[in-house]
């Protein structure tokens, strides 16, 4: 249980105990490789017995000669370096080289025929006794050195993974200003989903931002119909004469066209859009007529153009951009419908003094007005999400001569 939990454990774990594995195989097939190319134990030993032949034939040569045999413990001791203590055949050392051992590597008989002049004891140094131990501690030393280095490597990558699952949990809890904040060595995948989550953590304090603001604004727009028709009403009890009705009519109609626009703006914040193939000559001539536009204003280069498009939508921004002319700007002077290149293009010019160049790129921000007025301000901002809806664009731009034009463009069915 404990080892499926550590398995199932955060990803720096998983990363710890895998590299971790991988070095122990990687030192196992070193180990295994090594002693395959290692000589086999039947050759060693038989290079070690024609060793021994060859010393224990070259001692009983110089026995009785004790400064040549002298001589000769000596060059073997150094050629080897190895400690020698050289026996009779009554086991009594005559000749040391070094400081010797209580229990020798190996032992090399010196014979004479058929009897024993005496025996060679060899003694190697003590580090040098035990190469595969050694060897074997070099190799768990760098599967260690490597492990460790794993782990740290581990640790760098999924930092940066930790501080994501942070601030997502954060934004989750209601906390929208949090953000991922990593280094500029960070800058691979990691860095672009941390861009990601920042940008969505933007958009949703922007939205709910929005939300916040939509709905303060249109607790004050309805509230100033709402109370005229109250008091609309009140006078309907005593008179019923045809102005008042009139004044009912267009403050139901003001309730009306604001509920429409809100409609419109849920319907872009959930991307409910129902697709159609639509003539835009239609849309326009039927918006024109519906804001109460001279019908003369407006030239059509369009006319065997289709689109594909909301009809629901598209109709209530080409509303808005008639609406904002005549209330904004002194009334409609131009409704121009162009055919531009694969695309459809809506220019709606008014007579009005144009809009303030401090203000002009942000005409479509929803409840921005240049002059600094409190008002719902979904007029533009929708016409402006609406063509993005369609794949399109809008802006706004000053005339030279006088007026300001507002274009609406979207792509045109093929």
């Amino acid at each position: 249980m404990r080892f499926r939990r550590f398995v199932r454990a955060r990803l720096h774990r998983q990363l710890f105990m895998w590299l971790g594995i991988t070095i122990l195989f990687t030192g196992m097939v070193v180990s295994a490789v090594v002693s395959a190319l290692r000589p086999d134990a039947s050759s060693m030993e038989s290079d070690v017995i024609r060793i021994q032949r060859f010393i224990g034939e070259r001692f009983q040569r110089v026995w009785e000669q004790p400064a040549e045999r002298h001589g000769l413990a000596q060059e073997i001791a150094k050629a080897f370096e190895v400690d020698l203590t050289l026996r009779d055949a009554a086991r009594k050392p005559v000749e040391q080289i070094g400081a010797g051992c209580d229990k020798p590597e190996f032992t090399v008989p010196i014979p004479r025929g058929n009897t024993t002049l005496g025996t060679l004891e060899v003694c190697l140094d003590k580090r040098r006794r035990v190469p595969g131990l050694t060897f074997v501690l070099a190799i768990a030393a760098a599967c260690l050195t490597l492990w460790a280095a794993s782990g740290a490597l581990a640790r760098k990558l999924v930092r940066p993974l930790s501080d994501l699952i942070r601030v997502t949990r954060e934004i989750g809890s209601g906390n929208l200003v949090s953000r991922v904040r990593l280094g500029r060595h960070h800058m691979g995948e990691v860095g672009v989903l941390a861009d990601a989550v920042n940008d969505m953590a933007r958009r949703i304090e922007r939205q709910l931002n929005d939300q916040r603001e939509l709905l303060a604004a249109v607790s004050h727009e309805i509230r100033s119909p709402l109370a005229r028709l109250r008091v609309l009403t009140e006078l309907l009890r005593s008179t019923a004469d045809s102005v008042t009705l009139d004044k009912v009519e267009r403050e139901i109609i003001e309730v009306d066209d604001l509920i429409g626009k809100l409609l419109a703006n849920s319907r872009l914040d959930f991307g409910t859009l129902t697709l159609q193939t639509l003539e835009p000559c239609l849309l326009v001539s039927r918006a024109i007529e519906r804001a109460g536009v001279d019908p003369s204003v407006f030239r059509n280069d369009a006319a065997n153009v289709r689109i594909k498009g909301d009809p629901t939508l598209l109709d209530r921004a080409f509303c808005n951009l008639l609406e904002n002319a005549q209330k904004h700007g002194a009334g409609v002077e131009s409704v121009d419908l162009a055919s531009i290149g694969t695309n459809v293009r809506l220019t709606v010019s008014d007579r009005g003094p144009g809009f303030p160049q401090a203000s002009l790129g942000r005409v479509f921000d929803a409840f921005y007005r240049g002059d600094g007025s409190s008002s719902l301000g979904l007029g533009l901002s929708l016409v402006e999400r609406i063509a993005r809806a369609h794949s399109g664009r809008a802006w706004a731009e000053n005339r030279t001569d006088g007026g300001a034009s507002v274009h609406f463009e979207i792509p045109a069915e093929p």
